[in-house]
């Protein structure tokens, strides 16, 4: 390869401007958060829904067990932080707060696992085979599981800014707007952590 063709190994990925290519981007977010949301709402509905008709009274089962109201807490309090210290470091272009970010998805989806490891609602019957005490014990699973989802796609953003902010050729513009873009994914999956809080929080 010659030094004239050395020269010019520099492409680009976009021909729009960065600041097209940003907003495009945010709205491509923007329209995957309105999916999950379907899917978390309709959760939430089937968690209120199951629990209100209590069909012979399998919503939790006589000798049945719950979790304390404070294990949705536990579980959605690092998406909070991790939507305020991104906010943060949004508006002081840091980008050591990305750094925060990641602990925070890694030690939210850690809890989330533990919990999702130790259940106490998961009895056996007399063939050997495992199953879910009632109505309530398997909502439970899927909202933790939407949680648990989160912080698994959160820690990869938060992981891939936190690389970029440390490589020296980015362009100012768009990355001022992906960092925007990954604003609105962590702070829909807080808002989504704080409402599954709530919801399991209603036994």
């Amino acid at each position: 390869m010659s030094s004239d063709t050395a020269s010019h190994t520099e492409f680009h990925i976009h021909h729009d401007a960065p600041a097209v290519v940003g907003r495009r981007e945010r709205l491509g977010v923007r329209l995957l958060i309105v999916a999950d949301g379907a899917f978390v709402f309709g959760m939430i509905f089937s968690y209120f829904y199951l629990r209100g008709l209590n069909a012979n009274n399998s919503w939790v089962p006589k000798g049945g067990h719950t979790l304390a109201a404070s294990n949705g807490w536990v579980v959605a309090a690092p998406l909070i932080a991790a939507a305020i210290v991104h906010k943060i470091g949004v508006k002081s272009r840091s980008a050591v707060a990305s750094g925060f970010v990641l602990l925070a998805m890694l030690v939210g989806g850690y809890l989330q696992w533990k919990q999702l490891a130790h259940m106490p609602f998961v009895a056996v019957d007399d063939g050997g085979r495992h199953f879910f005490e009632g109505a309530y014990a398997s909502n439970w699973v899927v909202l933790a599981g939407a949680n648990m989802f989160h912080y698994i796609i959160g820690a990869f953003i938060a992981l891939g800014l936190f690389i970029r902010g440390f490589r020296a050729k980015v362009d100012p513009t768009l990355e001022y707007w992906r960092q925007l873009t990954a604003s609105s994914w962590f702070t829909w999956i807080a808002i989504a952590g704080a409402l599954c809080a709530i919801t399991t929080s209603i036994i």
